[in-house]
């Protein structure tokens, strides 16, 4: 026998006996069954347009790349990026303790800002200054190890 044949063989012989387990691996896919938990912010300030943009395009998104998004296209805003990043931090950390749901498991499933005019209905309609105060509806979707899947 040959040497590249003995080698061959031997290869074959290693492949044979090194069969590997299934592992887990993060897949950033919903997952098949979830459930979906609605949490309100209300926002003191107004957001800025580019809050409003950054936070529509989150939708969807696996809850590390919405942090990030949110912690990297703010930066030039810290007092809003701060205010946005505890708010879902709350909500996460929420989920994590009262339904034992992991961060990897869970998405923003949908995001939407309602404006709610504050107004007195003690002073007269044309001396009131309507001021709106903005509440920021987070809908998050989680599912129980949902976030691994096995890898062939």
């Amino acid at each position: 026998m040959s040497l590249q044949e003995h080698l061959n063989h031997m290869s074959k012989q290693i492949k044979k006996y090194n069969v590997k387990k299934p592992r887990l691996e993060l897949t950033l896919n919903f997952p098949k069954n979830f459930q979906i938990k609605t949490f309100n912010v209300k926002s003191e300030k107004k957001l800025s347009p580019l809050a409003k943009l950054i936070l529509q395009s989150v939708q969807c998104k696996h809850f590390y790349y919405a942090r990030d998004d949110i912690f990297y296209l703010l930066k030039s805003n810290p007092i809003e990026r701060d205010f946005l990043l505890q708010a879902l931090y709350s909500i996460v950390i929420s989920l994590q303790n009262n339904l034992s749901i992991n961060f990897f498991d869970m998405w923003i499933y949908e995001i939407y800002i309602n404006k709610v005019s504050a107004k007195n209905k003690f002073m007269s309609q044309t001396s009131q200054n309507l001021e709106s105060i903005e509440y920021i509806t987070i809908k998050l979707a989680y599912g129980r190890n949902g976030g691994f899947q096995e890898k062939k």
